[in-house]
């Protein structure tokens, strides 16, 4: 794998991380909005929220010094205020995207890594995610585990 860096996203990556959320959605089903309309909603809403220090989103992006070649996107969800010794933050881990030709590489670990490593110092509760198939042994290696209550 050439050299890849993991940072945090910035303002000026919000057109390349909306083409790669077109991709990733665009690759398991039917698109209903034009692509350029889309490009244009969603870079808004990532540079309003993806900006430098902003609460409660962070998108981490790999990139080789030419390209985006995946990102992860973590939301913080605060819990009510409890009076027992319970972390007050879930961590909704969402938008994760390698580019076909990168996959199977090691770079989604790292960028998982990277998500999760971050939710550990925030001292979360919980990570929700909503896996697919071909996601969740990435998941497991990563230590990430399905709830045993479901309902």
């Amino acid at each position: 794998m050439a050299r890849v860096r993991i940072r945090l996203a910035r303002s000026s990556d919000c057109r390349a991380l909306a083409e790669m959320r077109y991709r990733f959605r665009a690759e398991t089903e039917p698109v209903t909005e034009t692509k350029s309309r889309f490009m244009r909603r969603c870079t808004s809403w990532m540079r309003k929220r993806f900006r430098s220090g902003s609460y409660p989103w962070r998108c981490w992006v790999a990139e080789d010094g030419k390209r985006l070649l995946g990102h992860i996107c973590v939301q913080l969800i605060e819990k009510i205020p409890n009076p027992v010794n319970e972390p007050e933050l879930h961590a909704y881990l969402t938008n994760f995207y390698v580019v076909p030709e990168m996959r199977g590489q090691g770079l989604g670990k790292k960028l998982l890594n990277k998500a999760l490593s971050w939710c550990r110092t925030r001292e979360t509760d919980a990570v929700i995610l909503w896996a697919t198939v071909a996601s969740r042994s990435l998941y497991r290696r990563c230590g990430l585990v399905e709830p045993t209550d479901n309902f």
